[in-house]
């Protein structure tokens, strides 16, 4: 009988150390839950990342288009400056 109390004892043990690691993980997965439900409030709203093929090809093909044209406005500025030098030369001779 002593033997079956003191196996008894060891299970209360090894079950008491089970409910604390469970309330651990419990912990842990809450304080993960947490974490994500940050992040992804951190996430854009933008189609670039949107499940929907042509809604992301669609943003990718603006970015592209505006990028370009930020790119280009120096360059056309440029060159309208260097006509508008090079009309006004030729007026003057």
């Amino acid at each position: 009988m002593s033997g079956s109390s003191i196996s008894s004892y060891g299970m209360q043990i090894q079950l008491g150390q089970l409910n604390s690691q469970i309330e651990q993980l419990q912990d842990k997965l809450q304080a993960q839950s947490i974490e994500i439900a940050e992040l992804q409030e951190r996430i854009p709203d933008s189609n670039i990342i949107s499940p929907k093929f042509i809604n992301r090809a669609f943003a990718v093909w603006g970015h592209y288009v505006v990028g370009g044209f930020i790119i280009a406005i120096p360059f056309i500025c440029l060159t309208s400056l260097f006509a508008l030098v090079m009309i006004l030369i030729l007026q003057i001779n």
